[in-house]
């Protein structure tokens, strides 16, 4: 998938893992762009996509877990059970950002698992909706679907398409668009689990921030935030819809602008999300 419209110097720096992952945000990105409805959605800043062990949203005080009853817009030719043949749900992990610069919200859904369906579709019932294919073969794993979803409440079905274009809902789910408050958030990850290590560029624009986090938390889903680098440079861990939580040696990778950035850290916990802390610099 095409390289992200930056730095190439700073590409050749970060690991192939993390290289491949911003690429693929890139291209996501700029489908979503696209793939929006008449509603007036506009553009978001993305990328994700993330070879991380699977760690999915909902408006409830509980652990979320995807719904059988489909929704979603799109032309349905498969049954659910032959959807999840071609995209079996836990090959999904669900991570929502908050706005940057707008006034929708993103859900991601990353493939994290071997599948052969040829494409992916996510739908918002807020009308927002997007589909990413590989160039050949069937999806596999590091590739992401964003779509744009509505900050005070939305579900999104996810759809496995076949070569043919025939499509069949996988998962439903909430988006955890209710607020966490900075108590909640803090209890949650407490700021000083979090460790920041900056690299300053070499011979590029943007410099390497990673974060660390050093003890296990509450949180179901971690996403740090620039707010100077291109937003594709966004990384997120976790999946708000299953029962796992962010553990000691997760990290989260992002460019930052070595003439100052600030990048924000926010954290999702049964269906709410709130942000955790931010990093200031490089001093």
């Amino acid at each position: 998938m095409p390289s992200p419209p930056t730095d190439s110097d700073y590409g050749r720096r970060i690991a192939r893992r993390s290289r491949r992952k911003f690429m693929l945000g890139a291209v996501a990105t700029a489908a979503l762009a696209g793939c929006l409805d008449d509603s007036g959605s506009g553009d978001g800043t993305v990328d994700e996509t993330d070879d991380r062990e699977p760690t999915e949203p909902i408006d409830t005080p509980t652990t979320p877990e995807p719904t059988d009853d489909g929704g979603g817009g799109g032309e349905q030719s498969l049954s659910r059970a032959e959807a999840r043949e071609l995209l079996p749900p836990e090959s999904l992990a669900f991570r929502y950002e908050p706005p940057l610069g707008s006034s929708f919200g993103e859900l991601w859904a990353a493939v994290v698992g071997e599948t052969d369906a040829a494409a992916v579709r996510a739908e918002a019932e807020s009308g927002g909706y997007n589909e990413v294919a590989p160039q050949d073969g069937t999806v596999e794993g590091y590739l992401g679907v964003p779509v744009q979803v509505d900050t005070d409440g939305d579900e999104v079905t996810v759809f496995a398409v076949t070569d043919d274009g025939t499509s069949g809902p996988v998962a439903t789910v909430q988006v955890p668009t209710d607020e966490l408050t900075a108590a909640e958030a803090r209890q949650a990850v407490p700021p000083e689990v979090l460790s920041f290590s900056y690299e300053p560029p070499e011979g590029g624009d943007l410099g390497t921030l990673t974060i660390e986090v050093t003890s296990d938390t509450d949180a179901d889903t971690l996403v740090a935030q620039p707010q100077e680098a291109p937003g594709l440079f966004t990384d997120r861990v976790g999946n708000f819809a299953d029962d796992e939580t962010i553990a000691a040696g997760t990290t989260l990778e992002v460019a930052a602008d070595p003439a100052g950035e600030e990048v924000r850290i926010f954290a999702s916990v049964d269906g709410a999300t709130g942000e955790v802390t931010r990093w200031q610099g490089p001093e």
